[in-house]
């Protein structure tokens, strides 16, 4: 027996009804273990080292906890004792997420074309100081002289110092890392060095005694802090779900504490263009002897 179908099947709306669905059952088939990969998935994340790896994986670790509840995104953190390992890590585009400094976010983007995702609302500024008893008043008064900061790879370091190097009469010194915001200051207060240069908010900190004896030389324009970036290879919609999760994650007390333990308070989402691109105009290799 031959059967002959039915022609109203292959009226031109059921046609394309059945085409339609057709369509859908392949993608769907196509999509479904896609997702599942996905979702499956480990993403690493590199983060700057700030302090000792015990403390940042205690800080880090809630965080990520969060966002895994948040987004199904699962991660494996990846904690430095030495920044040039955290550089090098960034220069072979290895780990799928940095949370890095402003001037690694920078040779990122420019590398493997690291996104940022989020950043701290606040920017920041950097301070020159010398002691208020000091006969020094401008950058061409410390010609000659010891200038403190943190160390050669810091952020403040590196943009006082290009700020120098780039002054009407470049300016020749001698460079003190001290290792930390309060020996920077201690060296000042102390005479050890003509000037240093911190973060503002990291000077306010100090007690106010500190504070009232130091004069400012030079303040630089207002900085975006670190940002969260993430590799290309991360599909936007995870990017999204990722920005999105941190977001939320900011909007409830308990959260937002979490966050600010890991130097990301007040979230906003971050735009290269607006907040890192300026940066570029830095010799940041050659000034932070980049993964050495």
């Amino acid at each position: 027996m031959i059967l002959i179908p039915d022609k109203r099947i292959f009226s031109s709306g059921r046609l394309k009804m059945f085409i339609l669905v057709k369509f859908l059952v392949i993608f769907l088939i196509w999509a479904v273990p896609q997702a599942n990969a996905e979702q499956g998935k480990l993403y690493s994340i590199a983060v700057i080292p700030s302090a000792q790896t015990v403390a940042m994986h205690t800080q880090w670790t809630p965080v990520l906890e969060r966002l895994t509840e948040k987004t199904g995104v699962r991660f494996n953190l990846k904690l430095f004792v030495r920044m040039a390992d955290f550089e090098r890590e960034i220069g072979d585009g290895t780990p799928d997420f940095i949370f890095a400094s402003p001037i690694q976010t920078v040779i990122a983007y420019q590398t493997h074309r690291y996104v940022p995702l989020v950043r701290g609302a606040k920017p920041v500024s950097i301070g020159l100081f010398v002691r208020k008893d000091s006969p020094y008043r401008t950058i061409d008064d410390l010609s000659g002289k010891t200038i403190s900061f943190v160390g050669n790879k810091n952020l403040c370091s590196v943009f006082v110092r290009h700020l120098l190097a780039k002054h009407e009469q470049p300016l020749s010194f001698a460079s003190n890392y001290a290792g930390s915001t309060r020996n920077v200051i201690k060296s000042v207060l102390l005479g050890k060095s003509a000037a240093g240069a911190v973060f503002i908010p990291e000077l306010e900190r100090e007690p106010k005694e500190n504070q009232e004896q130091l004069h400012s030389i030079i303040e630089t324009p207002k900085i975006a802090p670190h940002p969260l970036s993430a590799h290309p290879r991360v599909s936007q919609e995870v990017q999204d779900r990722i920005i999105r999760a941190i977001l939320e994650i900011a909007s409830d007390k308990n959260g937002a504490e979490l966050l600010r333990a890991i130097r990301l308070p007040a979230p906003v989402v971050a735009d290269y263009r607006k907040d890192y691109q300026p940066l570029e105009i830095i010799d940041i290799r050659a000034l932070t002897d980049w993964g050495k």
